[in-house]
């Protein structure tokens, strides 16, 4: 079966310095330029993936992020982004109408929550940003990382959305994670609030099968529910092939224009297919930007939460648009 994501690592360059991230503070490697990157896109498509999340880092200090979303939409990909926006009021104009799913990072619904969090002083811009794209025609969302710190406040962060005519959608933070600080997350009372919340608010979305897997325990590496290598292709910003994911990366292998037949022929790309969710890493991992695709690999009570996720959220998404 296809792949039905790339997780595409532009950069690792950061200009936030949050608390529950370092990746601001590592040696970041040279990046791939646009040709090397147009070629893995055209290979991706001939693999199959259909949905492209263009990461970092923080992707709009890419200066050619413009075109290479140009180029993944031209290929005809579903494409999204996932900003801190403080790039975002002056390179907003360029992205007009190349991003499907627009995330705006937020941390807390006021000034000094948020900007604590993310150790730069960055929440009016936020607002600014939600501004901007919907003067562009453009549909934001408020990404919100519940964590053990700040889950009993997520009612701040639905006002706030409400406020600026936005959805808010709660992510659990991931466990097991050596570059976030989430040992203690997520826990019942995380699980509690995310579904209090979205049952009082009309502009709260969460991921049912999500929390679902959380109260299971996560991911366990002798039944493993995680297909990272057969959901997903995470790719450096260096032009490798991480395996069997950006978190756990074990190696990344350099692709050098030969993704399709890396990914299709490789020796190695199957070792990792045979052990993904199978590794002492994966044992409780709910790093949902490779879960959540796992889950439509397979059906269970995970696929038809999954589905049920998307369809509620898509219905919900339509009729708060509809009243803002």
């Amino acid at each position: 079966m296809a792949p039905l994501v790339a997780n595409y690592y532009l950069t690792y360059r950061c200009n936030a310095r949050c608390h529950f991230c370092d990746i601001w503070a590592l040696e970041p490697p040279k990046e791939a330029d646009l040709e090397t990157i147009r070629q893995n896109l055209v290979d991706l498509r001939r693999l199959g993936v259909k949905y492209i999340d263009f990461t970092g880092g923080e992707p709009l200090l890419r200066a050619e992020v413009a075109e290479i979303y140009t180029e993944a939409k031209r290929l005809g990909f579903i494409t999204s982004m996932t900003t801190n926006t403080i790039l975002y009021p002056r390179r907003a104009s360029e992205m007009k109408g190349l991003i499907d799913f627009l995330n705006f990072s937020l941390d807390g619904g006021d000034a000094e929550t948020h900007d604590q969090s993310r150790g730069v002083k960055i929440f009016d811009t936020l607002v600014e940003s939600v501004a901007i794209a919907k003067s562009l025609g453009e549909y934001p969302v408020l990404n919100h990382t519940v964590t053990a710190q700040n889950y009993q406040r997520i009612a701040e962060v639905a006002e706030l959305g409400l406020r600026l005519g936005v959805r808010v959608w709660l992510n659990p933070a991931f466990t097991a994670h050596s570059n976030y600080n989430s040992k203690k997350n997520p826990t019942p009372e995380i699980v509690q609030s995310i579904e209090s919340a979205a049952k009082q608010y009309n502009n709260v979305g969460y991921n049912k099968a999500a929390l679902a897997f959380i109260e299971a325990g996560g991911n366990d590496t002798n039944n493993p529910r995680c297909k990272a290598v057969d959901a997903v292709i995470a790719i450096s910003p260096d032009d490798k092939l991480l395996l069997p994911c950006y978190h756990f990366a074990q190696t990344g292998v350099p692709i050098n224009g030969r993704l399709y037949e890396l990914y299709r022929e490789s020796e190695i790309v199957e070792e990792y297919r045979q052990s993904q969710g199978k590794l002492s890493v994966c044992e409780g991992c709910t790093v949902w930007c490779y879960l959540i695709p796992s889950f439509f690999k397979g059906v269970d009570k995970y696929w038809w939460l999954n589905q049920l996720t998307y369809a509620s959220e898509f219905l919900a998404r339509k009729q708060f648009l509809q009243r803002a």
